[in-house]
């Protein structure tokens, strides 16, 4: 079975710091989120994730439910340190027709620069018109260097914006892979709240990091990287394979380039890519 769409879906992960001045619940530890009752702590920051679909094309596809199992974040100072420890399903096309962000962890982090954020995704089940097929990722970790800057008495926000018409691709046997492209955008001093029924809504602020990262067949995450729109792609052993020619991969990329316009695209994306690797 050959399909042959453009499916747009943005899931945007935000991640907002709030830095308390009397009231905060305790900080998160590395084994799992913070819990507890609230304390005096000015130098500790609430952290707020969310998950949105801020737009997609739905073609032939009605359903992409994705299983987020952890959320963390990494500095200097303190290693990697666990958001949200637990598992949830989220409709990501759901979320779309509702044009909201939806609530996944509400922990606190201490002040200072977090450098890396990760997603662990352990599932991508997309539903079309012959049903459902769960989504092959090369990693389900999803691993992003950018600056977050925790700020004393103020919001930050990281937001997470799944690129899914370059994410997705089909193989010639109507298997799905999912290798994500992901837009991250930091930002400081912004204006966010918190709604009862779990929504989130974030204004204004001050953008610090603004990068997009892509993820190879090896599961490679960094700027420049990701797999062509039009590739051929397979799953073999288990592995997402990329072979040469023309695919039936889905999206808005650009086609096979020619041999000399390939090596200069190549040439751009290793000099972008050392900046913004992850492993």
């Amino acid at each position: 079975m050959r399909l042959k769409y453009k499916l747009g879906i943005i899931v945007s992960v935000t991640v907002i710091l709030f830095l308390l001045v009397s009231c905060a619940p305790p900080q998160p530890t590395e084994e799992k989120p913070s819990v507890g009752e609230p304390e005096s702590v000015t130098e500790d920051g609430r952290v707020v994730f969310t998950i949105t679909d801020a737009a997609a094309n739905m073609s032939a596809v009605t359903s992409v439910v994705v299983t987020i199992d952890s959320v963390s974040v990494h500095s200097a100072a303190e290693g990697w340190v666990a958001v949200s420890s637990e598992s949830q399903t989220v409709d990501l096309l759901k979320l779309k027709a509702e044009g909201s962000q939806e609530l996944l962890a509400d922990v606190t982090l201490k002040e200072g620069t977090y450098q890396q954020l990760r997603l662990n995704i352990s599932k991508v089940v997309v539903v079309d018109a012959e049903g459902e097929h769960e989504a092959k990722l090369p990693s389900g970790e999803l691993k992003i260097v950018g600056d977050l800057e925790v700020k004393a008495n103020s919001t930050s926000t990281v937001t997470f914006d799944f690129i899914a018409d370059e994410s997705l691709h089909i193989t010639g046997q109507g298997e799905y892979i999912l290798a994500p492209v992901v837009q991250l955008e930091t930002r400081e001093d912004a204006e966010v709240e918190v709604k009862a029924d779990k929504k989130v809504e974030i204004k204004a602020g001050k953008v610090k990091t603004n990068i997009t990262v892509g993820m190879d067949a090896e599961g490679k995450v960094g700027v420049g990287l990701g797999i062509p729109a039009k590739a051929a792609v397979s799953i073999a052993q288990g592995k997402v394979k990329v072979e040469g020619g023309v695919g039936v991969g889905v999206g808005k990329g650009k086609e096979k380039a020619t041999s000399e316009e390939e090596a200069e695209e190549n040439a751009s994306i290793e000099a972008e890519a050392e900046v913004g690797v992850s492993y």
